[in-house]
């Protein structure tokens, strides 16, 4: 989703600032540039999203790696505790 709100923001923010007949090599260069640029990411993405690759990011044996970490999935031992100092496990 983020990737998204920067990509409009850059879109809507180098096309503002576009103006090829100014003195300035921002304006006149680098953000129509910058503008072509998230114009193909856009189209890219778009295109990913609807053939469904975009959210599917799993492993070379098909199981996602979505699980796990700090904000889901089983990320502990299932056998013993090994919280204490020292010990191997």
């Amino acid at each position: 989703m983020w990737s998204w709100i920067m990509i409009v923001l850059g879109l809507v923010a180098s096309g503002y600032f576009t103006d090829v007949y100014s003195e300035s090599n921002l304006q006149a260069i680098v953000c129509p540039i910058i503008f072509v640029i998230l114009i193909i990411t856009t189209l890219i993405k778009a295109s990913l999203l609807s053939s469904g690759l975009s959210n599917s990011r799993s492993g070379t044996n098909g199981t996602s790696f979505s699980g796990g970490g700090f904000l889901g999935g089983d990320s502990g031992s299932s056998g013993g505790d090994c919280s204490g100092g020292g010990g191997d496990c």
